[in-house]
């Protein structure tokens, strides 16, 4: 039988960093958003997943999803009070592409914050009061273990205890119908283009608190 647990990130070593990039990389291998972020390049790719689980760690928390005591999921948020993204960081976008960095600047920051505009009448505020979903990802070898589940049902509790929203992007409709079984709904969606992929659409999303902790299995 298989064993599922999760268990939060603390002062983890540089190799446990590195393990949950590779998670990252290896759930989104293929996916369309994250070749429009990185301009198809798979170290800027592993840079954006480093990043983000670091700022996560720094300004909110990061769990990891065990299969019999071996980490194959991760989720990684931002503590309600900050607003955070990795394009924002000049280390990140000094080295980009001429393209990355007027695709990032022209398109995809003013489309990303009309659709928070169009689902929140208080914008990005309504992100930044939340806790932020980043990533949530489990390793294709290892889905429909009822990993996802627990740590999304991880998520849900800690956000409850503070009495707190949750906001979610997510690309796959297939995903937003499945973090309504946890009381998200769904709030507005907006399409991306990129010269690097065929383009993505992305729905916002928001669990209030006190909301369902989803199905005891899938």
């Amino acid at each position: 039988m298989v064993h599922v647990a999760v268990r939060k990130l603390v002062d983890p070593t540089d190799e446990q960093v590195e393990t949950a990039v590779k998670i990252l990389s290896n759930a989104f291998q293929d996916d369309v958003g994250m070749s429009s972020f990185s301009g198809g390049s798979s170290r800027l790719e592993r840079d954006i997943y480093r990043r983000t689980i670091k700022a996560c760690l720094a300004r909110g928390e990061v769990y990891v999803g065990l299969v019999d005591d071996e980490p194959h999921g991760v989720a990684a948020l931002i503590a309600p009070g900050v607003d955070w993204a990795f394009y924002e960081q000049d280390d990140f976008t000094r080295d980009l592409s001429s393209y990355l960095k007027e695709w990032y600047t022209c398109h995809y920051a003013p489309v990303y914050e009309d659709l928070y505009r169009t689902a929140f009448s208080a914008g990005q505020r309504a992100r930044r009061d939340a806790w932020n979903l980043k990533f949530l990802a489990v390793e294709p070898a290892f889905q429909s273990k009822g990993l996802g589940r627990a740590l999304l049902r991880a998520i849900c509790q800690r956000a409850d205890t503070g009495g707190q929203c949750i906001t979610a992007d997510v690309k796959n409709p297939k995903i937003v119908q499945w973090l309504g079984k946890f009381g998200f709904s769904y709030r507005a969606v907006r399409n991306f283009t990129s010269k690097d992929s065929a383009g993505f659409p992305l729905w916002c999303n928001v669990r209030e608190p006190g909301a369902s902790t989803g199905p005891s299995s899938s």
